[in-house]
């Protein structure tokens, strides 16, 4: 994982009607974002374009977190998660990310990122799991994992959730 420093643990608090936008292309380097992204994350553009999205990765957010996105969009999906970004400056800014595979022939060919600013539940919410996922990481006992955004039981407290996985034919068999 990218270590991005420096980090100062300040949060940056920048207007609720932003919406941070960017496009990437299949390696995650940042082909376009938009004026509140540029001025939220603290890079200029010219700063921005052709970098790895992962300039603005802040190392708190577990790697989890970023398998389970690249999982999910490379197969196709839209994935939706809270992420902390970091600043160029070294602070932090939360987002609600939503990242969309742009499709060409049925295959990925470039990613859109829309992203707003998280309630502070949210916010609480997505640290409570941040240190769960660090701790689970830590004791190598796995009861969850991140799957599609969301989070899914492992062993026994996943039965329900397998049922409702199911396709209808094999429901209806």
């Amino acid at each position: 994982m990218v270590e991005n420093f420096p980090v100062t643990q300040q949060e940056y608090d920048y207007p609720s009607e932003n919406i941070l936008v960017s496009t990437t292309d299949l390696q995650g380097r940042i082909t376009h974002c938009n004026h509140a992204f540029e001025a939220t994350s603290g890079f200029t553009y010219e700063e921005l374009i052709g970098q790895p999205h992962s300039l603005v990765r802040h190392p708190d957010v577990p790697p989890e977190a970023f398998y389970d996105l690249w999982a999910t969009i490379g197969r196709g999906r839209p994935w939706t998660g809270i992420v902390k970004n970091r600043r160029k400056n070294g602070d932090h800014y939360w987002v609600v990310a939503n990242v969309t595979p742009i499709m060409q022939g049925g295959k990925p060919k470039a990613y859109m990122s829309v992203r707003y600013k998280p309630s502070r539940e949210q916010i609480s919410a997505a640290e409570g799991l941040y240190a769960k996922l660090h701790a689970q990481r830590q004791s190598g006992r796995h009861t969850f994992k991140l799957h599609a955004g969301g989070i899914r039981a492992l062993g026994w407290r996943d039965g329900f959730g397998k049922l409702h996985r199911l396709t209808l034919t094999e429901r209806l068999g």
